[in-house]
């Protein structure tokens, strides 16, 4: 869950890396306008990723988020009051059925320990979101050790909790202290430390949404 990009470069280019990614998944499946696209986010936090949305063309009133924090949430009210952010679980979702072409889970997944509740988030992503739509989950792939409210979230963990949704992985993020460093000394250099698989501590998970729910 990403409150803001603040203005170390470290995070900027981890920032940047993955908003290329993002947009490169895009246009892969053929999105070359956002204008008439409907996007939620499940722990939206400040609203970042919606907001960037706007910011490559999506319309705000098609876009809503759910955030636990209230006082997340209320930032982005200020910040993009058109946006639409539930405060309260992603578990349990105001949302109609199959209404999204997109959903996203940014940081979420890690930080539920609970394996009822992330099975419970993950129907409520399949519910809203469309056929043929996109459920696009990042992650850390390996647990954070300077955090223990978090874990690790492999492929196993994505293939239990949507099954039978086609899938595709790929690893991003330069571990954050050696972004930050380069960041610092040389942030020409993050491509290169991106390219090196050892170094990359998240994981963007790609579902494709089936026409039949596999959840009983």
């Amino acid at each position: 869950m990403h409150q803001h990009v603040n203005l170390d470069m470290g995070n900027l280019l981890v920032a940047q890396e993955r908003e290329r990614f993002l947009a490169r998944l895009l246009l892969k499946h053929g999105i070359t306008s956002l204008e008439s696209l409907r996007v939620f986010e499940a722990g939206c936090a400040g609203g970042y990723t919606l907001r960037l949305m706007v910011q490559w063309g999506a319309r705000p009133e098609h876009l809503s988020g759910v955030e636990i924090d209230a006082s997340a949430a209320a930032q982005c009210a200020r910040y993009s009051p058109e946006i639409h952010v539930h405060v309260g679980s992603a578990h349990d979702l105001d949302e109609p059925d199959q209404v999204f072409d997109i959903s996203l889970a940014f940081g979420l997944f890690s930080r539920v320990l609970d394996e009822d509740l992330a099975h419970g988030i993950a129907r409520e992503l399949f519910r809203i979101t469309k056929p043929g739509g996109l459920i696009v989950i990042y992650d850390l792939q390996r647990k954070d050790t300077r955090n223990r409210r978090t874990h690790a979230v492999e492929e196993d963990d994505i293939r239990r909790w949507f099954p039978k949704c086609p899938l595709r992985v790929r690893s991003i993020t330069v571990d954050p202290l050696i972004a930050g460093l380069a960041g610092r000394y040389a942030p020409w250099l993050y491509g290169t430390l991106a390219a090196i698989p050892q170094l990359r501590t998240h994981a963007v998970y790609v579902l494709r949404r089936p026409a039949t729910s596999p959840f009983p």
